[in-house]
């Protein structure tokens, strides 16, 4: 019965908690929590690595946390500025539900699905008594509920009909956007708007280019430029994201093709 009473509040959206969540602006709590696959999230270290964090709490019996993950919305933001991307967002889950291992992969019958299936986002199964305080912390009172923590620990409560653009301009406008054009320049990258050409200046070795569109999807992918110039005739009009490996290191900024 107390399961069914969880699951009916959130459908109807009741809250599963007296607390109201974090007021937009307040410093985030700090919490180190270990994923399905054994690695460490401290959530203070990659903020002070200068990235900006996506924490989406939820229950792999929500069905509406199971539509919100059928969007991939956060998959798109983790493949394109994730540690496999641009490497500047760090997007993780926290499941709510306890004794529940199967249910990530579909078993049992407190679950929607697998939530593995075409899914890398970290998960981590929120299970002893001392790591679900990070509920509490972040007053949780329902779900899905997804909350964006900038590089200076302060906090924005996100809605779920965000697209991939508005989370990523959401971290956009955190303090450091997103450290891009604040490492160490040791090139640069510039667009030519005539020719529709990105030219590449004072990098050393480059091995590949990279841009990713706002939606989180590779637009290019080069391993060398002739030149020093790449051709970005074929894309459409928008920002993009341009990653550059070169032999010292990487090199990330931003260009708006008109």
């Amino acid at each position: 019965m107390k399961k069914y009473l969880l699951l009916l509040a959130v459908v109807l959206g009741v809250n599963i908690s007296a607390h109201s969540q974090l007021t937009d602006g307040s410093i985030a709590p700090d919490f180190t929590l270990t994923d399905r696959d054994g690695t460490t999230h401290h959530l203070y270290q990659y903020l002070n690595e200068g990235k900006v964090v996506f924490i989406k709490f939820f229950a792999c019996h929500c069905p509406s946390c199971w539509s919100y993950h059928q969007t991939g919305k956060l998959e798109q933001l983790h493949q394109a500025y994730g540690p496999d991307g641009t490497d500047q967002i760090v997007v993780i889950m926290l499941e709510h539900d306890q004794n529940n291992t199967e249910a990530f992969t579909g078993g049992g019958t407190y679950t929607q699905g697998d939530w593995t299936l075409g899914n890398t986002v970290p998960m981590i199964d929120v299970e002893g008594t001392e790591d679900r305080t990070v509920f509490d912390d972040y007053n949780l009172n329902y779900y899905p509920m997804v909350m964006k923590v900038c590089s200076d620990k302060t906090t924005e409560l996100m809605s779920t009909s965000d697209s991939v653009d508005d989370l990523f301009q959401a971290a956009d406008a955190c303090a450091g956007n997103l450290s891009i054009d604040d490492e160490v320049e040791t090139g640069t990258v510039n667009l030519d708007q005539i020719n529709k050409q990105l030219q590449l200046k004072g990098f050393n070795a480059v091995s590949n280019i990279s841009l990713f569109n706002l939606m989180g999807q590779k637009a290019l992918d080069l391993n060398a430029a002739s030149n020093n110039l790449v051709d970005v005739s074929s894309l459409s009009k928008g920002m993009y994201v341009v990653k550059v490996k070169h032999a010292g290191g990487e090199y990330t900024t931003k260009v708006v093709v008109d």
